[in-house]
């Protein structure tokens, strides 16, 4: 009986793949323990797991920031929004190693934030805006409170509840930082709600 050995480029695949999947494995698990099911293999399976995982995230900082606030999400708001699921879009992608697919999760999620809010023209524009307007913002460099949120963002996802109440309580406190002096968006059907069931 003989031993075969795969060829070093075969050999390479599998490593490569392997090691993909060992970094997949924390957001998988997290998008589980949810009750979400992660994405099927294929081309978009990264960028559509981290969409998922980051409107969980965002989420839990919206429904903590608008616990209280029977006047909904303010127009001044939805930039922030947008922002801040380009921050944890682009800090998962870099766990997972696959920095080029954060700006389609932002865009999705972003989108996905908005449209009970906004609709989803308006949130699909938005997303589109708001990731414009990251790329041109992360060169200048982050604030600390963003580095915070993308810092615990990646920790939740690594299986620490600390660090996703932490998320959360960063993403209310960014929203609470900016000033919300422009128009209160109407809801198209109670997000206060929607946000706080998706969390439970």
């Amino acid at each position: 009986m003989g031993i075969v050995y795969p060829s070093n480029a075969v050999a390479r695949r599998w490593d490569g793949a392997l090691q993909a999947r060992l970094r997949r494995a924390p957001l998988e698990a997290f998008l589980a323990v949810r009750g979400i099911v992660p994405a099927s293999r294929g081309v978009s399976q990264d960028s559509d797991d981290l969409a998922r995982a980051t409107v969980l995230i965002v989420e839990s900082g919206l429904t903590l920031y608008l616990v209280d606030r029977e006047e909904g999400l303010a127009h001044g708001h939805r930039p922030v929004v947008g922002h801040v699921a380009c921050l944890v879009s682009r800090a998962l992608a870099e766990q997972i190693a696959r920095p080029d697919a954060w700006r389609i999760a932002a865009l999705v999620s972003t989108a996905r934030l908005l449209n009970p809010w906004i609709g989803l023209n308006a949130a699909a524009m938005a997303s589109a805006t708001a990731a414009r307007q990251f790329q041109k913002a992360v060169m200048k460099g982050i604030s600390p409170l963003d580095w915070r949120i993308m810092t615990s963002a990646c920790d939740a996802v690594s299986g620490s509840l600390d660090a996703m109440r932490n998320a959360s309580t960063h993403i209310a406190a960014r929203l609470n930082a900016e000033a919300s002096s422009a128009g209160v968006c109407a809801p198209a059907a109670s997000p206060i709600k929607l946000l706080a069931r998706r969390s439970t």
